[in-house]
């Protein structure tokens, strides 16, 4: 397949066998190096190709240092499917960096080859990744925080498929809003799943505009929050629970079933039961005790979850985890038991809540 840059370049791709929901990867000849991503025919929208050429516009007016592009995979040209008087016509997709031997971040919450200082540090990673986004000039938000990439080699957090994020470009001197259009439910923050719902549409469908974007930097921090919880706390989601089935035995009027431990409910009523005292659910035991997690850690993911919840804006910002997960890294030490990959804070007296975990099974 033949394929062409805005100057009408070509580039010869051969299809791989890597793909997601909407594109899928090609090998680039001659350029081992890099990747082109192409759009299924339904996705190869004007918004998407304005979003591409906006990264393109930043990194030829240098606004990303190599800090920046060593955490976010950015698109490095558009492609097009013809070239018509050396002008390219008809949007595919674009060139992009190859990257190898990582992990999407929701298989690194368990990974049992990674010790738990190291998924601190990959926490603290996203932390650093989030307020780089947030720090640039335009107004980008990342949206859909199911893009995020994880190296074991050495703990490096990217950010990728960067054509779904929301942002704000110049049009006439007007802005305009390229939307996010996609996310994974659990990641989403409550306001924005309770104003779909009540709206009766979708993130493709709702009524958003420059000025009154769905997305923003408060629902970045919910999902930032979300992956650092589930990395600290064995996978566990931030509203996993379980029936109390000693409370329950105590009122003959309940039952198991009328229990309700559906995660997204508990997400906008704000029912963190690591935090909250809730009669008849508890968490779950897969997951180590909340104690185990510093003070701070603890303060910040209740303002994250809890309080959260009803205002937004209290939501902690990467700054603040980056600061909280640093001390928290330093206090760690190799558990007593002797066992690979387990550590507890210092001034922590309980027991190995990693045995425990493992004894479970």
């Amino acid at each position: 397949m033949i394929v062409y840059d805005a100057d009408g370049k070509e580039y010869l791709i051969e299809e791989t066998d890597l793909k997601g929901g909407e594109s899928k990867l090609y090998t680039v000849e001659k350029h081992p190096e890099l990747r082109a991503k192409i759009f299924k025919e339904e996705y190869r929208t004007r918004g998407r190709e304005a979003k591409i050429l906006e990264w393109e516009n930043m990194i030829e007016r240098n606004e990303l240092n190599k800090s920046f592009c060593d955490q976010v995979v950015v698109p490095k040209k558009c492609l097009y499917l013809q070239k018509n008087n050396q002008k390219s016509s008809g949007f595919a997709g674009c060139l992009m960096d190859e990257q190898a031997n990582f992990k999407n971040i929701k298989e690194i919450y368990t990974a049992k080859d990674l010790s738990y200082p190291e998924k601190v540090w990959i926490a603290r990673n996203l932390c650093v990744l989030t307020n780089r986004i947030h720090e640039l000039k335009r107004e980008v938000i990342i949206g859909d925080y199911s893009n995020i990439i994880v190296f074991p080699a050495n703990g490096t957090v990217k950010l990728i498929d960067v054509d779904t994020c929301q942002l704000v470009t110049i049009y006439r001197n007007k802005r305009v809003l390229c939307p996010c259009t996609v996310g994974v439910r659990e990641l989403i923050a409550p306001e924005i799943a309770g104003r779909l719902k009540k709206e009766k549409t979708d993130l493709e469908n709702v009524d958003q505009d420059a000025d009154n974007p769905i997305f923003n930097k408060y629902t970045d921090f919910y999902a930032m929050a979300y992956h650092i919880f589930a990395l600290l706390m064995n996978g566990s989601s931030p509203f996993a629970s379980m029936a109390n089935m000693e409370a329950i035995s105590q009122h003959p009027s309940k039952n198991v079933s009328s229990i309700d431990i559906d995660q997204f409910h508990a997400a906008e009523k704000g029912e963190f039961v690591f935090a909250r005292h809730l009669l008849f659910k508890k968490a779950p035991e897969y997951a180590p005790k909340y104690k185990m997690l510093s003070p701070e850690l603890r303060k910040l993911f209740e303002r994250a979850f809890i309080e959260g919840a009803k205002n937004p804006k209290v939501r902690p910002e990467a700054k603040e985890f980056y600061d909280a997960l640093t001390e928290y890294l330093e206090s760690l030490e190799e558990c007593h038991c002797g066992h690979y990959g387990h550590y507890m804070p210092s001034t922590y007296t309980g027991e190995c809540e990693w045995c425990r975990i493992e004894n479970l099974k």
